[in-house]
């Protein structure tokens, strides 16, 4: 049986992943916009945008387990 300590560090090692992608992205877009390629860094912005979404999904969804496994 996997242990659900394990699983939640997992999960949040994922989520870290998707955080720094977005920090990626929006480096990657503020470059775009100092060179004035305005389509290409909106794109990169909406892409860090949506890696920052999925990040808040899966803490919201951690946060709910917590919720329902904690004790008040």
């Amino acid at each position: 049986m996997t242990d659900p300590r394990d699983v939640a560090a997992a999960r949040l090692d994922a989520l870290a992943a998707e955080l720094e992608l977005a920090a990626r992205h929006c480096r990657v877009a503020a470059g775009h916009y100092r060179d004035r390629d305005i389509p290409r860094a909106c794109a990169h912005m909406w892409a860090g945008y949506g890696h920052l979404r999925r990040a808040e999904h899966g803490l919201d969804e951690l946060a709910e387990h917590h919720a329902d496994h904690s004790v008040a």
